[in-house]
């Protein structure tokens, strides 16, 4: 009977009708693997065979692993990483659990109110981050700011919030924590609404208060938003250079990351080293190889630490 049902197994195979299937899955997937191999495969392995080369446009010798080791040892590159990890620490969590409680506040409101809040609150998100940078320049403006102001007013004095190397690397995290909360908040939103009523009815029952509901009901049900968040979050960190460039080095590029590159990141590194004409593209293509390593690394680790739970229906 097995035999029977593998020899009709294989003449249903061999179906023209089965090999047409086949054949027009493949001419629809066709597209995105040519734009895929032209646009990435390509250019990641036309990047990597330059990395190994002191390659600067016009000639390129071959040098092997000595832009890596360059990287390694230098010292503002592996400073970005220690502040890239600052960043991260300091703002994924930020950007998780306030927009979470937040949500639960909007979640309550109904009609026109609601439906405005939430308005308002994409409206960071669709800024642009040089918008944002630019508007929290003019808030904690040493001069004229509206910090500074209101500390005077209340008969402080001034502070440089980016003369130091803590307070800019604060403000910068609370830049990009205003730009983003929105956005957060209503995909926490999203997955509050989808939770179903009868989850909490039960835990009611069985006499479970507010604080309880929200611990064993909702903070599980909502582990895939909380997954996705926290690797948006973790990405964005990551590959953020608009933030300290500008509100670093708006008036001088080479103080960008400053000061003392305490606000540095790898991808501000590499384009200030882009700007600089004695330095080898190859070089530039090593480091941002490795940037990309480590961002891949870090992102399956969290992947592998929390497991995506499957859908509630």
């Amino acid at each position: 009977m097995m035999q029977k049902a593998r020899v009709n197994d294989k003449k249903w195979r061999k179906t023209p009708t089965s090999r047409m299937d086949h054949i027009t899955a493949y001419a629809m997937i066709l597209p995105s693997i040519a734009l895929l191999g032209v646009f990435v495969m390509w250019p990641l392995y036309s990047a990597m065979k330059n990395s190994l080369t002191d390659w600067n446009f016009y000639n390129s010798t071959y040098v092997g692993f000595k832009n890596y080791a360059v990287a390694f040892r230098n010292p503002v590159f592996k400073k970005s990483f220690e502040n890239i990890l600052l960043y991260v620490l300091l703002s994924v969590p930020l950007g998780i659990v306030l927009p979470f409680l937040f949500a639960h506040c909007v979640k309550r409101l109904k009609g026109m109110y609601g439906a405005a809040i939430k308005t308002a609150l994409y409206v960071p998100s669709i800024i642009s981050g040089v918008i944002s940078a630019v508007i929290f320049l003019f808030i904690l403006d040493y001069q004229g700011g509206l910090v500074n102001n209101l500390i005077r007013t209340l008969g402080g004095t001034r502070y440089n919030f980016m003369a130091y190397p803590l307070p800019a690397m604060l403000s910068i995290v609370f830049t990009g924590f205003w730009a983003g909360f929105g956005y957060s908040t209503l995909y926490q939103l999203a997955g509050l609404n989808h939770i179903p009523d009868s989850y909490y009815e039960a835990a009611m029952l069985d006499g479970a208060n507010a604080f309880k509901r929200m611990i064993y009901v909702t903070v599980p049900c909502m582990k895939n938003i909380f997954l996705l968040c926290l690797v948006n979050g973790i990405s964005g960190t990551m590959m953020m250079m608009e933030l300290p460039l500008l509100m670093t080095g708006m008036n001088d590029i080479n103080k960008a990351g400053g000061p003392n590159n305490g606000t540095i990141t790898p991808v501000l590194y590499i384009y200030k080293m882009f700007s600089d004409s004695t330095v080898s593209m190859g070089y530039m293509l090593s480091c941002a190889l490795l940037m990309m390593v480590f961002c891949s690394v870090f992102t399956c680790i969290v992947f592998f630490l929390i497991k995506p739970d499957k859908s509630l229906e």
